[in-house]
């Protein structure tokens, strides 16, 4: 074991020794944040830490050695890390909750992906850019897909594509399971200001052939008829998938404002405004802002704390999660993700000229923060109307088997 994971214990299922786990490595972390920026991607070494402290396995089934804890303890390892660095946070959860895909795929495409090495790890790119065709036993896949962060450490990925429409049902989105023979990444794909440190490339697929057992379609998540959940059955497996995804985003902006939060508060104990000839920490303006901020970003840690224990009950009794609470949920999630960039925002206008410096760790968590908050499920307008038409009464929208998101 390395120095940095001396304090790490053995992988364990109990989800404090878990968190303690993730503690003992966010110091290393955040000291490496600058170089993740830097390099466009988390090293292998950071990569291996997380791997070492069950990070990428918290979310896999038992049966192929993953230690299958409840949603919320993921999601709270995933902010604690976004807040040492946003980049390697989001990877974290990312990346880290595609194990919870993969189980709910055919039985051999998960033995496909986790019987040689259960440490095996998949990124995905989920908007169906590419192009698929129906053949005998399967599909061929082709095309360009996009944002598939964490792709350099990944020997799998899981692409999007719309199957037309071949049975008079009309078109069907599915997810493919592709091993990284078939794929290819393009290494000049990922330049950019915010979250630069997930290396979130481009994939490429020439032709391959995909079986049909290593894919999952929207109608079988809609019919619950997931072909893992005969084995993966689970309360964590029961979970709806409308709500699971979205969180994988959120938690690393709620950790990433936590993170940028706590660096401001340091950088403003003892400065010195040269204007006002006193330290800033005595300005009321300042006062306000930090308080405005620091209880948003706390409240939306609280709301996923709750929801997640809720749902974590709910499904350990055998209930479904009632319509009104997943289109919450999803609401939720959007508005963490604005509300934690928003809440950065406020305070960086008294943060003074510093502010500019790029290799400042608030500075880069406000340019990650900029990034989340462009991701699909940061969009309040339409996750506002789902939610307040379902507190209205309004059914949910009829299935559409061509959409990637089964509410």
């Amino acid at each position: 074991m390395s120095a940095s994971l001396q304090a790490v214990e053995r992988l364990s299922a109990d989800p404090d020794s878990f968190l303690r786990n993730i503690d003992a490595l966010l110091p290393a972390i955040r000291d490496r944040a600058g170089e993740v920026e830097r390099n466009f991607m988390v090293s292998r070494e950071v990569i291996g830490w997380l791997t070492e402290a069950g990070m990428f396995r918290a979310v896999q089934p038992r049966q192929w050695g993953g230690l299958e804890l409840d949603a919320g303890t993921f999601f709270e390892a995933a902010l604690r890390v976004a807040s040492a660095c946003g980049s390697t946070g989001w990877v974290a959860s990312v990346v880290g909750i595609h194990p919870w895909h993969i189980a709910m795929f055919h039985p051999q495409a998960q033995s496909d992906v986790w019987s040689a090495n259960p440490d095996t790890l998949a990124s995905t790119s989920y908007a169906p850019t590419g192009q698929v065709r129906r053949v005998p036993g399967g599909f061929r896949l082709s095309g360009r897909w996009g944002f598939s962060s964490g792709v350099d450490h990944c020997g799998w990925v899981i692409l999007g594509a719309v199957v037309p429409d071949d049975d008079g049902l009309g078109p069907e989105f599915r997810s493919f399971l592709v091993p990284r023979g078939d794929f290819a990444v393009d290494p000049e794909s990922w330049r950019v200001t915010g979250l630069a440190g997930t290396g979130s490339k481009d994939v490429t697929v020439a032709d391959a052939f995909v079986p049909e057992y290593r894919t999952h379609s929207s109608t079988q998540v809609y019919e619950h008829a997931d072909p893992g959940r005969v084995d993966n059955n689970g309360p964590l497996y029961r979970l709806p998938w409308s709500c699971v995804f979205p969180y994988a985003i959120a938690t690393p902006a709620i950790g990433a404002a936590t993170g940028a939060l706590a660096s401001f508060i340091e950088n403003n104990r003892e400065r010195v405004s040269v204007a006002a000839g006193r330290t800033t920490s005595g300005g009321a303006d300042l006062h306000l802002r930090l308080a405005e901020s620091l209880t948003q970003v706390e409240a939306a840690h609280t709301r996923l704390t709750l929801t997640w224990q809720d749902f974590q009950a709910r499904v350990t009794r055998g209930e479904e999660i009632p319509y009104v609470l997943r289109a919450r949920c999803r609401y939720d999630a959007a508005h963490a993700i604005a509300h934690c960039a928003g809440a950065v925002f406020r305070v960086l206008e008294v943060n003074g000229g510093r502010t500019m410096k790029a290799d400042e760790a608030f500075q880069r968590m406000f340019r990650d923060l900029l990034a989340m908050r462009n991701h699909i499920s940061g969009t309040l307008d339409v996750n506002a109307s789902t939610y307040a038409l379902a507190k209205l009464g309004v059914a949910p929208p009829k299935f559409n088997r061509a959409q990637r998101v089964v509410v």
